[in-house]
């Protein structure tokens, strides 16, 4: 499995290089056009296999000719109509292949030459004396042939009969258009836009599939990028704002002399704790902050709970000491009933606190 899974692999990434070099020609000459003009790419490329001008004699008078010249139009119509982008339909490019094919001329009658009943009547007449042949021995020969068809036979004669009827109505239809334009047929009568219409219906679906394709694709790039943009606003607003709480938190902690290790914890809490940075101070002794109760100096700041939050400084509970911000219709938890939150801890009852508030906020 893991040796198919990587030819797999280099046979894609092979694919894509060429189709890439492919295109890049035609998505060069897509983005030096207005894109107005763009869209009628695929529409021009999907009427290809029923033209004359755009089927060149020689390349374009053989079936493997026409069917590797419609997918080369139907690449190029993708290339211009979408030239920012990278994806080529391959689906289409095959679908436009195949109308080459079926276009072929006498490309009916060649495949029906291929089903049983035609070619038993083709080797009686073959091996009849001077070339003729009893009408009564054919018709035996041919219920003989066809009585004793295997199943795979006769579902080839199916598939031939089915794709020779496909091939005289796309040979059927470049000979309408052909009369369209050469003006041997009114386009302007009843009959003629009849004609017309059913002509061009399965160039007008192939061109309208691969500009649809181009528009979403164009659509889904201007969605990422808008997202893409949006997210990296958020992530460097988060970013800054975790960093002021990482200050502040460390600041008023310290100065109201809480030890280092809660601080450490008080920030994981958080999800800040990869913004801890140890105080000069303390690397080299001594105790920082108020040791002795009174108001915090938090030089000129105060704590923001606008939000919501712990409140993990003060000289004790229910000391009043720490300045903060309070709103309307906001509710603040005591002491007591956070340690109770956490079955005796501080931190783990801050931390339910957070995730309780957090829930009711999704609600709100």
């Amino acid at each position: 499995m893991g040796i198919l899974s990587d030819l797999n692999r280099k046979r894609k990434k092979a694919q894509k290089k060429i189709l890439k070099t492919v295109s890049k020609p035609f998505r060069k000459v897509g983005k030096k056009l207005p894109k107005e003009l763009r869209w009628m790419a695929p529409y021009l490329s999907a009427v290809a296999p029923y033209s004359t001008f755009m089927m060149p004699g020689g390349i374009g008078s053989s079936a493997l000719g026409r069917t590797l010249l419609s997918s080369l139009y139907n690449i190029a119509g993708q290339s211009i109509a979408d030239p920012e982008g990278e994806d080529i339909n391959l689906l289409s490019a095959a679908l436009a292949g195949g109308q080459g094919y079926l276009t072929t001329p006498d490309m009916g009658s060649s495949l029906r030459d291929l089903t049983t009943q035609k070619s038993t009547l083709m080797n009686q007449l073959e091996n009849a004396p001077f070339g003729l042949s009893d009408a009564t021995a054919q018709n035996a020969a041919i219920k003989e042939a066809m009585a004793n068809r295997s199943l795979l036979t006769k579902a080839k004669d199916l598939g031939l009969t089915g794709v020779s009827k496909l091939a005289d109505l796309a040979g059927g239809a470049g000979t309408t258009l052909a009369d369209l334009g050469s003006g041997r047929q009114d386009l302007f009568t009843l009959e003629g836009a009849k004609e017309g219409l059913a002509a061009l219906t399965p160039a007008v679906m192939q061109g309208t599939g691969d500009t649809f394709k181009a528009m979403a694709d164009q659509g889904h790039r201007a969605w990422e990028a808008a997202d893409a943009e949006e997210q990296a606003q958020i992530q460097e607003t988060s970013t800054a704002n975790d960093a002021e709480d990482a200050r502040l938190t460390m600041l008023y902690n310290r100065q109201a002399g809480t030890p280092e290790e809660t601080i450490k914890e008080t920030m994981e809490l958080n999800d800040i704790g990869h913004l801890y940075e140890p105080p000069e101070e303390a690397a080299e002794g001594g105790i920082i902050g108020l040791r002795n109760g009174g108001m915090l100096n938090l030089g000129g700041n105060e704590m923001d709970y606008r939000g919501g939050g712990f409140v993990p400084i003060g000289q004790k509970e229910r000391a009043d000491d720490v300045p903060a911000r309070l709103s309307k219709n906001e509710f603040v938890m005591t002491a007591d009933a956070v340690k109770a939150a956490g079955g005796g801890s501080v931190n783990k009852g801050a931390q339910r606190m957070y995730n309780v508030m957090n829930q009711l906020e999704a609600r709100a």
